[in-house]
């Protein structure tokens, strides 16, 4: 049986038609995932954080200037989803301040994968002092908080199973 030439040139349209679809509902749920503001991050602000999270959570600290910090975000963020763990991320970025550069760090590819995003305010050594009083400004660094336990703390990038394991905390 042959098509003829508008039943031909219907099949690209239509596909092109449902790609374009499958684009744009793809891109609106990127653009309404991820953080709506940059909130400040300093002491009160962490004690917060770990006093209120209702599932584990998983923070991740990172910089601007960190190269590996963006495939850790990615590496984290699909894990979760792939896995379906019942875990929540959070980002912190060292290096710039709430209003500093809301709308580049809100932008970025790798911090919008976070629910809630987070920039250090006030003296970066005390913020950090105050999440842990061994950290000298690693990154990638992650705590992972679950309700009424203290944080876990790690340097890079977690293991899959280490992510399974903080799922069930």
């Amino acid at each position: 049986m042959n098509a003829s030439p508008h039943e031909r040139r219907a099949g690209p349209r239509a596909w092109r038609l449902a790609a374009l679809g499958l684009l744009l509902a793809t891109a609106t749920t990127l653009a309404a995932a991820g953080p709506a503001r940059v909130e400040a991050f300093d002491k009160a602000a962490w004690e917060t954080l770990k006093s209120s999270v209702r599932k584990p959570t998983v923070v991740l600290f990172t910089a601007t200037y960190c190269a590996v910090c963006p495939a850790v975000f990615d590496q984290v963020s699909r894990t979760i989803a792939g896995k379906r763990l019942k875990l929540d991320l959070v980002g912190v970025v060292m290096d710039r301040s709430p209003g500093e550069d809301d709308a580049a760090l809100l932008a970025n590819a790798h911090l919008r994968q976070s629910s809630r995003l987070f920039a250090f305010e006030g003296n970066p050594q005390a913020v950090r002092y105050a999440v842990d009083p061994k950290w000298r400004g690693v990154t990638p660094f992650l705590a992972v908080l679950a309700p009424g336990k203290p944080p876990q703390l790690l340097v890079g990038a977690p293991t899959e199973r280490a992510m399974q394991d903080w799922a069930r905390r």
